[in-house]
């Protein structure tokens, strides 16, 4: 070692899906390695599922690394153990593991015979004491070295020693920007609504919410953010260095602190970029003047948190939202010109057929432009878990939490993995598998009775519904009067990526 380490950081492969966005966590580490001096490279195996293990992992020992870090979710980890233990077949460099899963079960992880450390919570600060102790003293510090660590597992001997716990990042603005050039972001399907490529971006951490389903042992209860003028940096250098103009900002309450959020845009509009961006966001932090704001300053889609259409439900989730809320942030968005895509759960505690016929229909009720279902899935560190365990002691985290893929399919049905609603597995199923579907049959109803008017709206868009009679729909909408009203070119169908792109601009 010349004075600095070869640290390689990977993010392990996905059951077979692409990973669309760079994972933002490695990058913010390797951004801090960076700084004290460290050589980098980001391995993220996600991007290539159907490549061999055993070809990435040549790629990283080709490398020749002095360290090896991983990150991993719970529904991943049999991924990263896989690679993790043929690595240290082919290296002898101390392998570091942090992410979701490692600081849900650090002493479990810290066990396995091919991991030499541990990190639990945010990784920046540890893993750059960890890599200075390494480079200082060797692959295995002194133990009374390690001791010092906050934040760090290790074994001693057959002993596990868990460190204190490292606290919190207060200051967010004193980290570096995310280390973008270590990414192949080309490769990455990110794409905005106009098919230019995106790039994400976070500016707080923390969330003092507690939704039932929401995992937060890494950043914390405690809501922490940049200063707008720390986001305005890395976006206008993002612009200037990478010629992005599309924006994801991923933060789970980018809304929240509605202060920040105007002086953000306001800065933004200032600085006339011409970006576009987009956001997630909770109904009840947004208002039809911010919304109008975050519009001149480039937003084009907001993504809401909504879940169920029950208010029963809604309380027990702990989602501190009302339907009504749902639906003045929704027509509020529309009205500012703003795409708007709810994420809704199938199979939440207490849902019975009945309740999730009201979520779907709900949905369908909505002016929302996308809506996601997904099959509500009980993961470790999430209250939901611990209802879970607590009505059945028996259940255990094992490896089959490799199989828990909750998004649902529109091609086929897919099975839920942990069902704790009040339906049987083929029901649920059955239920998940139709929704999207009934969503845009009413997305394609709502745009004939709002462009047509309730009696030829209606008449249209039962023609239409009928096979034999569809190309009289058809050709009704070619009629000059009526492709004269606005909106009527893709009545007969839906597009959305065609839609998408001319409301994106």
């Amino acid at each position: 070692m010349d004075g600095s380490l070869r640290v390689a950081l990977v993010s392990p492969k996905w059951n077979q899906l692409v990973n669309s966005y760079p994972p933002l966590g490695l990058g913010y580490l390797a951004a801090v390695l960076e700084a004290a001096g460290h050589s980098v490279a980001i391995y993220d195996l996600g991007l290539d599922p159907a490549t061999p293990l055993e070809l990435e992992v040549a790629r990283i020992a080709a490398y020749a690394p002095d360290l090896i870090g991983f990150t991993a979710m719970t529904n991943n980890y049999h991924s990263a153990e896989q690679a993790i233990a043929l690595l240290k077949q082919r290296t002898s460099c101390p392998i570091v593991v942090g992410g979701p899963h490692a600081t849900l079960f650090p002493e479990e992880v810290v066990q396995d015979p091919h991991v030499d450390y541990v990190i639990s919570g945010e990784g920046e600060e540890t893993l750059s004491e960890l890599a200075q102790a390494i480079l200082a003293m060797g692959s295995r510090p002194p133990i009374e070295v390690l001791r010092h660590i906050r934040g760090l597992y290790f074994t001693d001997g057959k002993q596990v020693v868990q460190n204190a716990p490292r606290p919190l990042i207060e200051n967010l603005d004193a980290l570096p920007f995310p280390a973008r050039h270590l990414y192949e972001l080309e490769r990455y399907p990110l794409y905005a609504p106009n098919g230019e490529r995106m790039v994400t971006v976070l500016t707080s951490r923390g969330c003092p919410y507690n939704c039932s389903y929401c995992f937060k042992g890494i950043v914390g209860r405690t809501y922490r953010q940049r200063s707008p003028e720390n986001v305005l940096a890395e976006v206008r250098g993002l612009v200037h260095a990478y010629n992005y103009h599309n924006f994801y900002f991923i933060d789970d309450l980018f809304t929240l602190d509605r202060e920040r959020l105007t002086a953000l845009t306001s800065l933004l509009i200032e600085a006339r970029l011409n970006i576009r961006w987009q956001c997630l966001a909770r109904v009840d932090r947004v208002t039809p003047e911010l919304l109008q704001l975050m519009h001149r300053s480039g937003c084009r889609e907001v993504h809401y948190g909504i879940e169920t259409g029950n208010p029963e439900i809604m309380k027990t989730i702990g989602k501190r939202i009302t339907l009504e809320q749902v639906r003045q942030a929704v027509s509020w968005t529309a009205e500012a010109g703003i795409l708007a895509k709810g994420y809704f759960m199938l199979g939440l505690p207490g849902d019975t057929d009945e309740t999730m016929e009201q979520t779907i229909a709900f949905a369908s009720e909505l002016p929302l432009d996308q809506a996601m279902f997904s099959l509500t899935t009980p993961f470790p560190g999430t209250r939901l878990w611990d209802e879970l365990v607590a009505r059945n002691p028996e259940i255990k985290f094992n490896r089959d939490f490799s199989q828990a893929y909750y998004y649902t399919n529109y091609d086929h049905m897919i099975e839920p993995f942990f069902n704790v609603s009040e339906v049987s597995d083929a029901r649920l199923s059955e239920l998940a598998f139709a929704a999207q579907a009934r969503f845009q049959e009413a997305k394609r109803k709502r745009k004939y009775l709002n462009s047509l008017g309730p009696g030829l709206g209606e008449f249209v868009y039962d023609v239409s519904r009928v096979s034999l009679l569809r190309k009289v729909g058809h050709a009704l909408l070619q009629f000059p009067p009526l492709r004269a009203v606005r909106g009527l070119k893709r009545l007969g169908g839906y597009d959305a990526r065609e839609e998408h792109a001319q409301t994106w601009n």
